[in-house]
């Protein structure tokens, strides 16, 4: 079975093309391959996650052609339990 994070993040590069259209240089929090809001930073959008949905269980995606390392974002869950 295919974890969260990866079913999302299949799912946002499917939906990039038309998504850079409306949403270029924001970050979208993904939940059951669903936009579940747009923000104009990375933080912004984990936060809200982790309010929301809780640890492992939402990416964070940001909208551009280019890929963003995200640092410290892209393990989170990981950083928490540490």
């Amino acid at each position: 079975m295919r974890d969260q994070l990866s079913e999302n993040y299949d799912w946002f590069l499917a939906k990039l093309p038309e998504l850079l259209a409306s949403y270029r240089g924001q970050h979208a929090l993904i939940h059951d391959k669903e936009i579940a809001g747009i923000f104009p930073t990375s933080l912004d959008a984990v936060m809200t996650g982790l309010k929301r949905f809780g640890e492992d269980n939402f990416s964070v995606e940001a909208v551009d052609d280019q890929i963003e390392d995200l640092g410290f974002y892209s393990h989170v869950s990981a950083a928490l339990r540490a």
